[in-house]
């Protein structure tokens, strides 16, 4: 069942699959969506797997927009790797279309649903070394890339403002004045974090200001689990494109840093295990600039480790934020969750500003590896 109480398997019949679902199963750990995978038997042939998503709308207020930006997305995917027929430039979601023909399909309660193909591999919620970084790196990157000359009609906000720093702080802030749950006193000691270090939410936008930091078609949501591997532990395909739109490409290396470099979960609760592995954070900035390195301009690069900074510090503003006013926004799983998840961005922070020098260098280091290599 759905979060809404409509059946999933009923859903799942509102698209054009090859057979009647067998079975269908809630799948993954998202925070926002509810997903099922789902499995039709074929007669003698092997069973086929899917991804059925029911959007939730209390996130994307506009859940046909997200489903214009993807199809027009993962169709431009599609034709440029059809284009370039080259097996190592990985795979692009595809849709699998409702009976009406409609890349989605509303449920009789006004859900929205969509269905992708499964995608053969397997997902990480943290990174497993190195290795696993440099290649969910350079799956962004190639992402990006692949992007570089989609020319279809101009792409939504599906969350308007959605990595907008200072609008995040500015949120922030009336969360911690208004104090409607009664939380802000327990959590004083994350609120002053954050607060102290107000300066970093205007990182990016002063450089976009400049005009270092182009609009691009990017992913926005780079947590390292949002990239499929093969179990060779290569990066086979990006996945979850709701948040697909307009935006900053140092947005996407930012908050893959954030999600990939951290020693522990998002939410781990001993946060002596908490830190920026400098190994990770050299992995993810060569294997990101593997590919992104021909198209960034100077001031792109230059500020790949600021990136980090300010998406750590927007993700910590968002999850207190959350904490603040009631958990209306991220799914939790126990009480204090997301204060739990602001005090361990709280302290990658404080991990990467503390190795600064050491990171820049590592850093400029990935740059100049790129630039020789173009």
């Amino acid at each position: 069942m759905s979060s809404s109480g409509i059946d999933s398997g009923r859903a799942a019949q509102l698209f054009a699959l090859p057979a009647t679902p067998a079975s269908v199963e809630p799948y993954g750990n998202g925070h926002i969506n509810d997903t099922f995978l789902v499995t039709c038997e074929c007669g003698g042939a092997s069973p086929q797997r899917f991804i059925l998503q029911r959007i939730n709308t209390h996130v994307f207020k506009d859940p046909l927009a997200v489903m214009a930006n993807i199809a027009a997305v993962t169709r431009h995917l599609r034709e440029r790797l059809t284009r370039e027929g080259d097996p190592a430039e990985g795979c692009a979601l595809s849709l699998v279309p409702a009976r009406d023909g409609r890349d989605y399909a509303v449920d009789v309660d006004g859900g929205v649903w969509r269905t992708f193909d499964y995608v053969e591999g397997v997902t990480l919620d943290a990174s497993t070394g190195p290795a696993a970084a440099r290649e969910a790196a350079r799956a962004f990157g190639r992402f990006q890339r692949q992007l570089t000359d989609y020319a279809g009609p101009r792409l939504a906000h599906t969350i308007p403002r959605f990595h907008d720093t200072p609008d995040r702080l500015a949120r922030f802030e009336a969360a911690v004045r208004d104090d409607r749950c009664g939380r802000a006193a327990a959590a004083r000691a994350e609120v002053d974090a954050l607060l102290s270090r107000a300066p970093l939410a205007s990182g990016l936008t002063e450089h976009a200001a400049r005009g270092g930091l182009p609009e691009r078609v990017v992913h926005n949501d780079t947590k390292i689990n949002n990239v499929r591997f093969s179990e060779a532990g290569e990066a086979v395909c990006v996945i979850d494109l709701d948040t697909v739109m307009p935006g900053l490409a140092l947005h996407d290396f930012g908050d893959l840093l954030r999600s990939a470099a951290a020693t522990a979960l998002e939410d781990e609760r001993d946060l002596s295990r908490v830190a920026a592995d400098p190994e990770i954070v050299s992995a993810l900035a060569e294997g990101y600039l593997s590919e992104a390195g021909s198209f960034l301009t100077s001031e792109e690069k230059g500020a790949l480790l600021l990136s980090g900074h300010v998406m750590v510090y927007q993700q910590a503003l968002r999850f207190l934020t959350d904490h603040l006013e009631g958990d209306r926004y991220f799914r939790v799983h126990r009480e204090g969750h997301n204060l739990d998840r602001a005090r361990t961005h709280v302290r990658l922070l404080e991990s990467l500003e503390a190795q600064r020098d050491d990171l820049e260098a590592r850093v400029a280091a990935a740059v100049g590896m790129s630039e020789r290599t173009l």
